[in-house]
């Protein structure tokens, strides 16, 4: 399928331009241009250069483990590090690929991210440093961002193939590859050093068209696996399978992450879970191979956050006045809601709060062009690139001091290098609170208000107890996502009674204990009776989207032997609600000037039936209008909302 694809493509095997033409001689070039180009062809010299020359500082501890001292061998074909999020793992996974690179060990990387924003914002850093790495003629090429609509070869756009590669493209696959579960274009894997989502390796395990085409892409590779965590059971298990493959073929595997439960960390590396208490008291930051696991010395000094719990929930208004009262101390303040509605909602609030009482506050909500907006996954994918640029710039490193109020939902927890003086969240799992803590005094900055001197968290929770929003059939029902965008009550009592008992976190050294105290089954066993039927229902549930990952993956038997239904309409790389991506009749500009062409719209939001190949979009002084069948949207400085008006 691979070579069909590289000989079809007629910009390396032209047409024969006459019939005297040698076009053996002609193929034979054109074939190790095509795999030079491509970069399935490596070059044949692998100096690098050392750590310093390439990232311009000296290694930490972790960095110089993978960079210099850890032997490649069987042991650390499978590598698990855990570090705190800004203490450097990207970096030490890329010093362990030019490692692995020089020796010949694998031909090419694949760092796989949660999502498409977080491959787009790493991709200039892996750039940056496989350009310091090698020298320009020796380099492997391209460096790929691969991600469907933005992708770059070597920092440059890369227009899509409109006919695209697929001889054998129905219009209901390519209305299906509209959607997340069938991302495309299928060649990404074929790079020599490509950024993307995860996503794009899963779909080398699954039953769907040209799966494996992307394994034997992937199959060279070091797969760098970042952000690993225990919450999302299908996923966790396409992803074992993968990695189980993946080593079995010869691969090499690093997991990053910032702690990886216990219950997790056994099933990837296909040994018992521990008990609570030695779980507890295996080390942290450490890195871990198939032998054992290690201490890592931690590279920079330990922060104390004071974290308070407050019943607002939903009470936005008795959030704004502690709110206000901040941005009047100067403060740059962080807000991380748990669904996009919240954050709109809060937004629309906390203007009309600062209009009607401290107007001259106003500018300090964060803004793209002067435009007030939150930021979240609901905006076209051009303006989403414009606001996440503009909170790099706003509260990246080296951005200016002075009162700043963002809100926006998961998009801020991870990727984005900011750094805050106040964070203030909706109640999450653990792992991912945790997160959001690592955006609090991320950098070090000397001119942070008084009253910010030392970083606080302030988490919304319920004013009822959290068991009062179970229903009788065992699921859970609360307020701000809890029950439907986080499912697991269990990890969310667990995760409100270790917040209530320890209002002082240490981070990182607590990073362990907070994580298994939460997500480990000797934990949950804690529980009161009451929790008992949801217990069930989540046995029951999990078990589903286990039968599910067994269901979807392929079968490991013979290739010969291996036969299977295009399950490409059922099959996906995580469960949950995909998007489409929906063309405009004639493009419309968004309220920060962008020339949008396209609105990615959730599939929940979707009629029944097929969708129509384009859209009729009505200007506003907003933004812009459309319908989807009976359904109004609209498109402002909000992203993408359903107009009921």
């Amino acid at each position: 399928m691979l070579a069909d694809w590289i000989g079809s493509d007629t910009q390396f095997f032209p047409y024969r331009a006459s019939a005297d033409e040698d076009r053996a001689t002609l193929a034979r070039a054109a074939a190790e241009r095509a795999l030079t180009t491509i970069g399935l062809l490596p070059p044949s010299t692998r100096h690098l250069k050392g750590f310093r020359e390439t990232f311009g500082f000296e290694p930490t501890p972790l960095q110089a483990t993978l960079a210099q001292t850890l032997q490649a061998n069987e042991h650390s074909r499978l590598l698990l590090v855990e570090s705190d999020t800004g203490s450097g793992k990207t970096e030490a996974a890329l010093a362990w690929f030019f490692r692995l690179y020089a020796e010949q060990q694998v031909d090419g990387l694949y760092f796989a991210l949660p999502t498409r924003v977080a491959a787009r914002e790493l991709y200039g850093r892996v750039l940056h440093a496989v350009e310091a790495a090698f020298e320009p003629d020796t380099r492997p090429s391209p460096v790929l961002l691969a991600v469907p609509g933005y992708a770059k070869a070597d920092g440059q756009p890369v227009l899509p193939d409109p006919a695209g590669t697929l001889w054998d493209d129905s219009p209901r696959d390519r209305q299906r590859e509209q959607l997340w579960s069938a991302e495309r274009p299928k060649r990404f894997l074929a790079a020599p050093i490509g950024v993307g989502s995860i996503d794009q390796a899963l779909l080398s395990v699954l039953q769907v068209k040209h799966s494996l085409l992307r394994s034997v892409c992937l199959d060279r590779h070091l797969l760098v696996v970042d952000e690993v965590h225990a919450s999302d059971t299908y996923m966790r298990e396409v992803l074992r399978i993968l990695i189980e493959g993946h080593l079995r073929r010869g691969g090499w595997v690093l997991l990053l992450s910032a702690t990886l439960g216990e219950s997790a960390a056994a099933a990837f590396f296909q040994r018992p879970a521990l008990p609570l208490p030695q779980a507890v008291a295996r080390p942290y930051p450490a890195l871990s191979t198939l032998a054992d696991t290690r201490a890592v010395p931690v590279a920079r000094p330990s922060k104390q956050v004071e974290v308070t719990l407050s019943p607002t929930l939903t009470d936005d208004a008795a959030l704004l006045p502690a709110l206000a009262e901040a941005l009047q101390q100067g403060a740059r303040v962080l807000v991380v809601c748990n669904t996009v509605a919240r954050a709109n909602a809060l937004m629309r609030r906390i203007e009309e709060h600062l209009a009607a009482t401290v107007p001259e506050l106003l500018p300090a909500l964060f803004a793209v062009e002067g435009t007030r907006c939150p930021h979240h996954g609901r905006f076209t994918r051009e303006d989403r690139e414009r606001l996440d640029a503009q909170v790099s710039a706003a509260l990246g490193k080296g951005s200016p001091d002075g009162p700043l109020l963002l809100i926006g939902t998961q998009t801020l927890e991870q990727s984005l290098d900011i750094d805050a003086d106040w964070l203030v969240t909706d109640l999450a799992p653990m792992d991912v609170l945790l997160q959001r803590f690592g955006r609090l005094h991320r950098h070090a900055r000397s001119a942070r208000p008084q009253a910010h001197a030392l970083p606080r968290a302030c988490v919304r929770v319920p004013s009822a107890p959290l068991a009062s929003f179970l229903r009788q059939d065992g699921t859970l029902c609360g307020p701000a996502g809890l029950g439907s965008v986080y499912d697991d009550g269990r990890v969310l009592q667990r995760t409100l009674e270790e917040l209530a008992n320890h209002p002082q976190l240490r981070l990182p050294d607590d990073n362990r204990l907070l994580i298994e105290a939460t997500t480990h089954t000797d934990a949950w066993a804690q529980l009161p009776s009451e929790w008992m039927p949801h217990v069930r229902w989540l046995e029951g549930s999990r078990l589903t989207e286990l039968r599910a990952a067994f269901a979807a993956v392929l079968k490991d038997e013979p290739f010969g032997d291996l036969h299977y239904p295009d399950k490409s309409e059922r099959v996906v790389t995580r469960l949950g609600r995909p998007t489409a991506d929906v063309p405009l009749m004639t493009p419309c500009r968004s309220p920060f000037g962008t020339p949008i062409a396209r609105v990615q719209v959730p599939a929940h939001w979707l009629p029944e039936g097929d969708l129509p190949q384009v859209i009729a979009a009505e200007p506003t002084p907003e933004g812009f209008r459309f319908s989807l069948g009976t359904q109004n949207f609209r498109y402002t400085r909000f992203g993408l909302e359903k107009d009921d008006a």
